[in-house]
């Protein structure tokens, strides 16, 4: 375990910016800069869990390369759950992953919901996104919102939008948190096993 531990630093090199106080989102994207500098980056919100099967950051990144745009994840929700989040108004037909995003608004009641594609915790920025967190004024709560720099960036520079559907877990939500513990432990070869044994014994005998 702790040789597993100490191989995460040979991943990367890891780099750790204070926020200073909760400016959102937005505010905390922006302190990022000088190490972003001119390239383009990704920002993962860890509440947003992805099973290592999914291939969701490498669509995006693959819609980069042939865009040079700015992506971002949307997923579809019903009307009554898509208050939520930041809605994504997108333009024209959806039957398809990849989109183009006119606009966002943030966390619209499901009647002023321009759409039924919610955005997700994953997101691939151009550093044409420092420059619209520098121009707006803080929004909802007092917080310099990520959805209003992202609506200047789709009517400036452009940006899209990639529908996924599986392999998502909002760990903040607390069904979401026990269903990702277990088939995350159901799919470790080393807890796995004697786990989904236990857990198939407990299910029959509560007749789920």
């Amino acid at each position: 375990m702790l040789q597993e531990l100490a191989s995460l630093t040979a991943l990367a090199q890891f780099h750790f910016v204070r926020q200073g106080e909760p400016l959102g989102l937005g505010h905390a994207v922006g302190t990022a800069r000088a190490h972003v500098g001119d390239a383009p980056f990704v920002v993962l919100l860890p509440d947003d869990l992805m099973h290592p099967s999914s291939t969701l950051l490498t669509d995006m990144i693959g819609a980069y390369d042939r865009t040079g745009k700015s992506v971002v994840a949307l997923k579809r929700f019903d009307p009554p759950d898509i208050s939520l989040y930041g809605v994504a108004d997108v333009e024209g037909p959806t039957d398809g992953p990849l989109v183009v995003l006119r606009g966002m608004v943030e966390k619209p009641a499901p009647a002023d919901a321009p759409s039924d594609l919610a955005i997700m915790g994953r997101y691939l920025f151009t550093p044409d996104i420092f420059d619209c967190i520098d121009k707006i004024q803080r929004g909802r709560g007092g917080e310099i919102q990520l959805t209003d720099a992202m609506a200047l960036l789709a009517a400036g520079p452009g940006m899209r939008g990639w529908i996924f559907d599986r392999g998502r877990y909002d760990i903040g939500a607390k069904a979401d948190f026990l269903r990702a513990s277990v088939e995350f432990a159901l799919d470790r070869g080393d807890v796995g096993p004697d786990f989904g044994r236990w857990l198939g014994r407990l299910v029959r005998e509560r007749g789920l």
